[in-house]
C-alpha cells in the first residue's frame, strides 16, 4: 500500500471513533416501513407481484463486499460473474449482462461493465443505504436492459428530505483477512430551513485474494494433463487481484412545502489487476453529475419526478506498467420523467418518458467493439387497482433504440414493445398468491450487433451479427406468499420463454490463438424456483432465534438441445440467527451442487459448501452508537466456483476469511 492511500484511510479510520466520542448516538432501534424506490409506485416488496428483494440496514453492513455482484451473491435467485474480486456484476435467475441493469437512484450507473465481464461496475455499496433487487423482466420501467432485471443502489447523494438535526452521518472501516481488504468510508447528511446537503467519500485497498488450493480446477487440470500440457501449478492465492478504489459525492438540495430540487457531482476511480493476466490492470475512472426534481400537486396528477444523470467514464486496459492498451471511453447522459396520478374508479399509477444517450468509443489493437453512438427514447405506463382481496397491474413500454455506428457498418433502428399484468390475491390473513405475467423485447447490444476482435477477457475472438433481430421473451413468475408474525414462508417458480434469443456459439475455428465465437439467435427457455422458509424457535421479550432454510435453482437451455453457459446450479441450505438486545449472531451453511448441464467449452463445476458465522453488537453513546462486526465465511476453506463467473476454472472464491469492521452512526 502506498503511503499517501494509507494516510487517507487511517484519517477516516480516526473519523470513526471520533464520531464515537464527541456526538451522542443512537441507541434504540428502528422499525421503518420498507419501501423499493425501483418499482413503479414505491411499495412494500409484499405488495407488488413481481419477486423484489432489499438488503439494508445492519444486513447490508455485514454483507458488504468489494463489488456489487458479490455483495449480493448469496440472495435468492442472485449470482455473480467474479471476475475477481473488484469486477463482478449480478447475475439474476441465470441472466446476466445486456439483460440485468445495475442503477444508482432509478438511473442507470452509464458505465460499460455489461460489454465485458473484467468490466467494474462504477456504484460503490459502502456508501449506500440500501440495494433493491427486481427478479424477473423489469424492462416496463427501466429498459429492454433490465429484461433479465435489475439491481438499483439506493443513496443520499441528492437529499430528498431535510434531517431533523444540523449534521448526522457516520464513519466505518473494515477489513477482511483473504484480501487484505482495507476499506474506510465517511457519508454525512446535514441541513438547515430548506436547504439538505450530503457529502461521502470512501477508499479501500485490497492484495491478492488468498484460496484454498490450486488455481486452476481439477476439471481443467486434468484436461491439461490429457492433452500433454502441464498445470501451472499456482495455489494459495489468485496472483494479480490486487485493487485500489476511492471516491466520493457532494449534493445538496432545496425542499419545500410541495417539492424539491437537488444535484450531486460525484467521482469513482478504481486500478485493478486481471485474473489470468500477468501483469495486466485496468484504471478507470468515472465523473458524474445527478439531478432531481419533484413537485406535489393538486388533482388527478399529483406528482411529477424528473431526474437525469451526466456521465464522463474513461477506462485503460494496461498490458503491463507504462504499456498502455486499449482505451474505452464513453459521455452518456439520462433524462427521465414520471407523472404519478389517481385516476377514477380507484386506479392509481405513473407515466413517463426516458431517454439515454451513448457516445461509445473504443481504441486500441483489442478493441473488439467498434466506436458508436446509441439513443434509446421510452414512453411506459404503469397502473394499479386495489379490490377488497385483489390488487392489479398493468403496465406498457415502447423503447425505440437507434445505433450509429462509426464503421462501415449498417446502422440499427427499432422499437421495443414490453407489457405486463399482474395481480396479488390476499386468499386468507397473511396470505397470498401473486402472478405476474411479461412480454419483453429487448434490443441488441452494440456488441453482439458489430463486435469483430479478440475479447481476450472472455479469451475468445468474437464476430457480431449486423442483422441480429429483437429478442422476445413470454415470462410468467408465480409466487405463494405468507407473512406471519411467526412462520413466514415464500415460494417462487417462473418459466421464460425466449424467442431470438441472443447468444454467443464456437465456430470449431481459432483466430490467433483464440477460439472464435459468432452471435446467433434461437429459441431459449429458462425455468427455476426459489423458496425460503423463516421459523421463530424463540421468541420472548427481547431474546429471537429463529431458523432459515432456503434454496434457488434455475435451468436455462436452447430449444435446440444445448446447454446455455454460465448457468448457476441447484443451491440450498439453512441458517440460524440470534437476537438479544444489541447482540446478533448467525450461522449458515449453503450446499452449491455440481454442475454438470454444460454448453460447448464448458468444463463441470464441482459442488462444495460455503458456511459462514457472523456477529455484531451496537454499542450505544446517548443518542448515537458504534456497530461492531465480524463475519467468517467459507469457514470449510472449501475450492469454491462460481459456475456464472467466465474465470471460475482459473479463480476461486476467496478461501477461509475474517471480515471485521466498526461504524459510528451519529
Amino acid at each position: 500500500m502506498c503511503r499517501s492511500r494509507s494516510v487517507r484511510i487511517a484519517v477516516v479510520a480516526m473519523l470513526v471513533s471520533h464520531a464515537a466520542g464527541a456526538e451522542q448516538a443512537r441507541n434504540e432501534p428502528r422499525t421503518e416501513e420498507v419501501v423499493v424506490t425501483s418499482t413503479a409506485l414505491r411499495e412494500n416488496p409484499l405488495e407488488v407481484a413481481q419477486p423484489t428483494a432489499v438488503v439494508a440496514g445492519d444486513e447490508l453492513r455485514r454483507q458488504i463486499a468489494a463489488s456489487i455482484g458479490e455483495t449480493l451473491s448469496s440472495e435468492l435467485g442472485v449470482s455473480s460473474t467474479y471476475f475477481g474480486p473488484s469486477a463482478s456484476r449480478p447475475v439474476i435467475r441465470g441472466l446476466s449482462g445486456d439483460r440485468v441493469q445495475v442503477l444508482q437512484d432509478g438511473l442507470a450507473a452509464l458505465d460499460v461493465s455489461s460489454l465485458s465481464q473484467d468490466h467494474a461496475v462504477t456504484l460503490e455499496t459502502v456508501v449506500s443505504q440500501q440495494i433493491e433487487i427486481i427478479k424477473g423482466p423489469a424492462a416496463l420501467l427501466y429498459g429492454s436492459g433490465a429484461s433479465g432485471g435489475l439491481v438499483n443502489v439506493v443513496s443520499t447523494r441528492v437529499p430528498t428530505e431535510v434531517p431533523t438535526r444540523a449534521l448526522t452521518g457516520a464513519a466505518e472501516v473494515r477489513g477482511d483477512t483473504a484480501s487484505e481488504e482495507r476499506t474506510g468510508a465517511l457519508s454525512l447528511d446535514g441541513g438547515v430551513g430548506n436547504f439538505a446537503f450530503h457529502a461521502d467519500y470512501f477508499d479501500r485497498e485490497t492484495h491478492d485474494v488468498d484460496i484454498s488450493g490450486f488455481t486452476q480446477s481439477d476439471a481443467l487440470r486434468r484436461q491439461l494433463i490429457e492433452a500433454g500440457e502441464e498445470p501451472d501449478n499456482v495455489r494459495g492465492h489468485i496472483p494479480n487481484t490486487w485493487s485500489e478504489a476511492s471516491g466520493g459525492a457532494v449534493g445538496g438540495s432545496y425542499i419545500g412545502q410541495r417539492g424539491l430540487g437537488g444535484l450531486s457531482y460525484s467521482r469513482y476511480q478504481t486500478t485493478y489487476g486481471i485474473p489470468g493476466e500477468e501483469e495486466a490492470f485496468i484504471d478507470m475512472k468515472q465523473d458524474r453529475v445527478d439531478g432531481k426534481a419533484e413537485l406535489d400537486l393538486d388533482g388527478a396528477i399529483n406528482k411529477l419526478r424528473l431526474t437525469g444523470a451526466y456521465n464522463d467514464y474513461t477506462h485503460t486496459e494496461f498490458e503491463a506498467p507504462g504499456e498502455p492498451g486499449t482505451v474505452f471511453s464513453q459521455d452518456a447522459y439520462e433524462l427521465r420523467f414520471t407523472a404519478d396520478h389517481a385516476l377514477g374508479g380507484g386506479w392509481r399509477g405513473t407515466t413517463g418518458l426516458q431517454y439515454v444517450d451513448l457516445d461509445f468509443q473504443a481504441l486500441g489493437a483489442e478493441a473488439f467493439v467498434p466506436s458508436s453512438k446509441t439513443q434509446t427514447f421510452s414512453v411506459f405506463a404503469f397502473e394499479e387497482k386495489h379490490f377488497e382481496q385483489w390488487t392489479i397491474e398493468l403496465g406498457a413500454r415502447a423503447e425505440q433504440q437507434k445505433v450509429d455506428v462509426a464503421a462501415e457498418l449498417p446502422d440499427f433502428d427499432e422499437t421495443a414493445i414490453s407489457l405486463s399484468a399482474g395481480t396479488v390475491w390476499e386468499f386468507a390473513d397473511d396470505h397470498a398468491l401473486a402472478l405476474n405475467l411479461t412480454r419483453t423485447q429487448r434490443n441488441p447490444q452494440a456488441a453482439e450487433l458489430y463486435a469483430d476482435g479478440p475479447h481476450i477477457a472472455a479469451q475468445r475472438y468474437e464476430i457480431g451479427d449486423a442483422d441480429l433481430d429483437q429478442e422476445e421473451s413470454v415470462t410468467a413468475d408465480l409466487s405463494l406468499r405468507h407473512t406471519g408474525q411467526r412462520v413466514s414462508w415464500t415460494l417462487s417458480a417462473y418459466y421464460n420463454d425466449y424467442t431470438d434469443y441472443i447468444y454467443a456459439s464456437p465456430t470449431g475455428e481459432v483466430a490467433g490463438e483464440l477460439p472464435v465465437y459468432v452471435y446467433l439467435q434461437g429459441g431459449a427457455k429458462f425455468h427455476g424456483f426459489e423458496a425460503e422458509l423463516n421459523v421463530p424457535l424463540i421468541d420472548e421479550g427481547q431474546r429471537h432465534l429463529g431458523l432459515r432454510l432456503a434454496s434457488d435453482y434455475v435451468r436455462g437451455k436452447l430449444d435446440n438441445g444445448e446447454n446455455l453457459p454460465q448457468i448457476p446450479p441447484l443451491r440450498f441450505g439453512a441458517g440460524l440467527h440470534y437476537d438479544q438486545d444489541a447482540w446478533h449472531v448467525g450461522a449458515q451453511a449453503f450446499y452449491y451442487d455440481k454442475q454438470d448441464k454444460l454448453a460447448t467449452n464448458e468444463l463441470p463445476t464441482d459442488g462444495f459448501t460455503l458456511a459462514e458465522v457472523d456477529a455484531s453488537y451496537r454499542v450505544p453513546f446517548g443518542s448515537a452508537s458504534v456497530f461492531l462486526f465480524v463475519r467468517g465465511t467459507n469457514l470449510l476453506d472449501e475450492d469454491a466456483r462460481q459456475h456464472a463467473s467466465p474465470l471460475k476454472d482459473i479463480a476461486p472464491l476467496a478461501g477461509r476469511s475474517w471480515h471485521i469492521g466498526a461504524r459510528a452512526e451519529f
